[in-house]
Formats: structure tokens, C-alpha cells, sequence
């Protein structure tokens, strides 16, 4: 979130880096696309009643367990480049730590390791 405080109290965004804020853009854009697609697969998934008790493998995720997570730890990563040509210190790259504590939350803290400790529950 810090990052974007960079993008609103900006006087003016640096124009010899506006196409590290494009892609920090299309980042976040994806993340959040991917994100909303894996959120709503599950909630297909779920909602159906021959799929009561068992673990969803189909669409996004096939190809990771938490594939909602990389959505949304890509989005917050592309906030911070998105804000990039507008940063006006050294001591603004810093923000960088506002995704890095994200990203270690969600994979260390609060998001993977719960659902991994209630699957290994529910799945065993």
C-alpha cells in the first residue's frame, strides 16, 4: 500500500522510467486477473455437490496448490514497480519492503501454512 502513496503525492513521475511503471502495471493487472481466476474456479468447484470432501486440481490449480496467493503477491509486487517514476528518493525503493512482508506473510504466516495445516487435516 505504501507504494502507491508515492503515485498520488507525486508532483511528476520520472518520464525515463514510465515504462518500468507500465509494467508494473501489467503486473498488477495480471496478478489481479489471476488471482480473481483462481478464486473463482474454487468457487465453481465448490459449488458443486459432487465436489463435497475433495481437494480442486483442475484449471490454475493444476499447476500450484495456492495459485490465488501468486496472484495476489504478484499484484502488490506490481504496485510497487508501478510506482517507481514517481519515487523521488533512494529511500523510496524501501516501500519494496511493503510487498517482501506480504508475500512472507502469506507464505509463511497466515495464508499457505493454515490451509496446509487444515488440509493435511481434512485430507488425510
Amino acid at each position: 500500500m505504501v507504494p502507491s502513496l508515492f503515485i498520488f503525492t507525486a508532483k511528476k513521475e520520472n518520464p525515463r522510467l514510465a515504462l518500468v511503471g507500465l509494467a508494473g502495471w501489467a503486473m498488477y493487472a495480471f496478478g489481479l486477473i489471476f488471482e480473481t481466476i483462481a478464486d473463482y474456479q474454487k468457487t465453481m468447484f465448490r459449488s458443486k455437490p459432487e465436489n463435497k470432501d475433495k481437494f480442486i486440481t483442475s484449471g490454475l490449480w493444476n499447476t500450484s496448490r495456492h495459485p490465488n496467493y501468486f496472484g495476489e503477491i504478484l499484484l502488490w509486487y506490481g504496485l510497487f514497480a508501478a510506482a517507481i517514476p514517481y519515487f523521488t528518493s533512494p529511500f523510496n525503493y524501501l516501500s519494496i519492503l511493503c510487498p517482501t512482508l506480504t508475500a512472507l506473510q502469506i507464505i509463511y504466516l497466515s495464508g499457505v501454512p493454515m490451509l496446509e495445516k487444515s488440509g493435511l487435516e481434512e485430507w488425510r
